[in-house]
C-alpha cells in the first residue's frame, strides 16, 4: 500500500523517531534488513508469536523515545484488533496521542509495488502477492478505533502531496487540494 515509504519519508522529513516492524522482525531472527527471505504466511516469522515479539520490541523502542520527549512513527500493519488494543493501552499509559494512518491503493498499484520488492535489496519487507492476500484475509476491521484516530490516505498520489496531507492531518496546516490521478 505504500505505508513504509510514506511513514519513513514523513518521519525523516520531521526528524521523528522511526521504527519499522519488518526491520525489527528481521533483527529478532538475526537476518539482515536488506536480505530477501522466502516466507510463508502462518510460518516462520509470520506467526502470532513472532508478531507479538515484534510489536513488543516496537513498544519498547517507542517507550524510550517518548520518555525522551520525541515523536515516534511506528510502521506496522496492526491488523489484529488485539495488537491495536495493546498499542492504545501503551499510548494511554505513556500519555501519548495515538493516530493510525490507513494507507490504501488500487490492486494494480499493489501488484506493481510488490513486483518491485522482488528485486533484491530494495526494501525491508518480504511481502509478495500471496503473503499480501493471506494477510488481507486475516485483518480485523478497524471498528474498534474512534474515527478521529484514523487518517486514510490513497498512496497513489505523488509523495509530496501525501506528505502535505499528513502535515495537514497532524499539524493543521492549510488544507490540501488533491486532484485525482
Amino acid at each position: 500500500s505504500g505505508k513504509s515509504t510514506l511513514a519513513g519519508t514523513w518521519a525523516k522529513s520531521h526528524r521523528f523517531s522511526y521504527f519499522n516492524a519488518d526491520t525489527v522482525r528481521k533483527q529478532l531472527v538475526g537476518v539482515s534488513d536488506s536480505a530477501h527471505q522466502e516466507v510463508t504466511w502462518g510460518q516462520e516469522y509470520y506467526i502470532p508469536q513472532m508478531t507479538r515479539r515484534t510489536y513488543d520490541a516496537l513498544l519498547t523502542s517507542a517507550g524510550r523515545e517518548l520518555t525522551a520527549g520525541r515523536t515516534v512513527v511506528m510502521n506496522g500493519c496492526y491488523g489484529a484488533r488485539e495488537e491495536r488494543v495493546r498499542l492504545r493501552q501503551f499510548a494511554n499509559n505513556s500519555k501519548a496521542t495515538l493516530h493510525f494512518v490507513l494507507c490504501y491503493c488500487s490492486t494494480k498499484a499493489t501488484r506493481n509495488r510488490l513486483a518491485e520488492r522482488a528485486i533484491p535489496n530494495t526494501t525491508e519487507s518480504d511481502t509478495e502477492w500471496r503473503i499480501f492476500k493471506a494477510q488481507q484475509e486475516t485483518l480485523d476491521p478497524l471498528n474498534d478505533l474512534e474515527p478521529t484516530m484514523v487518517v486514510s490516505i490513497n498512496t497513489e498520489y505523488p509523495q509530496e502531496q501525501l506528505l502535505d496531507q499528513l502535515d495537514f492531518a497532524f499539524e493543521k496546516k492549510p488544507p490540501i487540494t488533491v486532484i485525482a490521478p
